[in-house]
């Protein structure tokens, strides 16, 4: 889902950094939510998620962040740090959770993104209710993902799905956006 037209490449040196940062650990500890959209280029797009994001998040804190600590040494602070700078000083930092009230109706975490040059919308759609119909079906009352409040492009893409709505509650992070969507 790399943008293709930027010119400069904040990321050539470590290409597997978004893909750890985004996706990475729901598909080392969620691989049964995990769908795949794939064209004669390869994927261009994924929707993946866990039923339940507190067992999940354990098992990331345990598992899945020490090997990305190993990875992607921090960086230093002493200077301006890169935009990939920033991604591998997010490995090494304290993740925030969100108030177990939230929790208590919305406990999957979501991500979907598909490429801009898949132009129908009926694609993403499709993969969003195969990836929400597989939760519900596995006992979950609701699904959340967190978006980057200057993320336009994603910000829109769940907008045009039409099925989410902002999330607002004390305790929340202030840098991401929480949009929830009860199953």
């Amino acid at each position: 889902m790399y943008d293709d037209a930027m010119d400069d490449l904040p990321f050539e040196s470590q290409p597997d950094l978004i893909g750890d940062k985004l996706v990475g650990g729901l598909l080392s500890h969620s691989l049964d939510y995990c769908f795949v959209l794939e064209d004669e280029d390869g994927i261009c797009g994924y929707a993946v998620g866990t039923v339940d994001v507190t067992p999940y998040l354990n098992k990331c804190k345990h598992s899945w962040i020490p090997f990305m600590q190993e990875k992607y040494s921090k960086p230093q602070g002493d200077k301006e740090l890169s935009a990939a700078e920033k991604i591998m000083l997010s490995f090494h930092e304290e993740q925030e959770i969100l108030p177990d009230t939230f929790l208590a109706n919305f406990p999957s975490l979501i991500k979907v993104d598909i490429h801009k040059k898949v132009t129908d919308p009926s694609v993403a759609k499709g993969m969003m209710a195969c990836l929400l119909s597989s939760l519900k079906a596995n006992g979950s009352r609701g699904a959340f993902c967190e978006v980057r409040p200057d993320d336009k492009r994603i910000l829109d893409f769940y907008s045009k799905l039409g099925c989410f709505e902002i999330a607002k509650m004390e305790g929340f992070p202030k840098d991401i956006i929480i949009l929830g969507r009860s199953l």
